[in-house]
């Protein structure tokens, strides 16, 4: 029965790879349908290790993106970064507290520009900095918190660890887009109930993947704290030396 069960799904998905695709491409209804059907195909089929190193695969490939970076962990208004990359070595920041501008600053290869006091400062940058490629980089030794670490290529890397379980979560729209929600939850290493996500302490992350490209969308620490999202993937970006 089990067998004559994952046949009969698998016919399913035969049949809609010809009848669902024209159909996706015209009416929104269908595409919901698709996207629904499709999500729960993935989630039977493959583990959530699997769909995260899948996303990491896609990020690795890609040539660009965009990343905003939203931090609600202190009082008042959000700490708000976007940051453009442009494979594999340029990048351009910005941060602001709330609508209060705080900086602007360059990646060129292996300098840096900051601005200070309206002049230009440049200084040296390690290679292993950038987030391309599966590369979650580094931030800046002269960022104000993380700026310039990708959440979702370390949650990756994290989530291979024995202290880590991954769940599928609900399926969504994020940045216009049908993505699957992975969930994430850290345990502190060494405890005895580590793989318990539900016990005090116990950290929580949700990666949302692309249901067609398979690329992070959206990465939420626990209920909200700390939300990025990713957009223009593969999108022309110039970035270039400000001096």
């Amino acid at each position: 029965m089990k067998k004559l069960g994952t046949i009969s799904l698998l016919a399913l998905l035969m049949l809609c790879a010809v009848g669902c695709s024209s159909a996706k491409a015209t009416r929104t209804e269908d595409l919901s349908t698709w996207a629904k059907l499709k999500a729960a195909l993935t989630a039977r089929f493959t583990t959530g290790q699997k769909a995260l190193q899948q996303a990491n695969d896609a990020k690795a490939a890609a040539k660009s993106y965009k990343m905003r970076v939203e931090m609600r962990l202190h009082p008042g208004d959000p700490f708000i970064t976007v940051e453009e990359m442009a494979c594999p070595d340029r990048q351009r920041l910005t941060a602001s507290l709330g609508d209060r501008p705080m900086y602007e600053a360059f990646r060129i290869a292996d300098t840096s520009f900051v601005k200070d006091n309206n002049e230009w400062v440049k200084s040296p940058v390690p290679p292993e900095v950038y987030p391309c490629g599966n590369n979650p980089g580094a931030a800046a030794p002269w960022a104000l918190l993380n700026e310039g670490r990708d959440m979702s290529s370390a949650l990756v890397q994290l989530a291979g660890k024995a202290h880590a379980n991954v769940s599928v979560g609900k399926l969504i729209v994020a940045n216009g887009a049908p993505c699957q929600e992975w969930e994430i939850s850290f345990g502190h290493p060494g405890s005895k109930d580590q793989n318990n996500s539900s016990h005090m302490g116990a950290m929580r992350y949700t990666i949302c993947v692309d249901l067609e490209t398979h690329l992070p969308n959206q990465v939420v620490m626990g209920t909200g704290g700390i939300i990025v999202k990713y957009y223009d993937w593969n999108q022309p970006v110039n970035i270039t030396a400000p001096i």
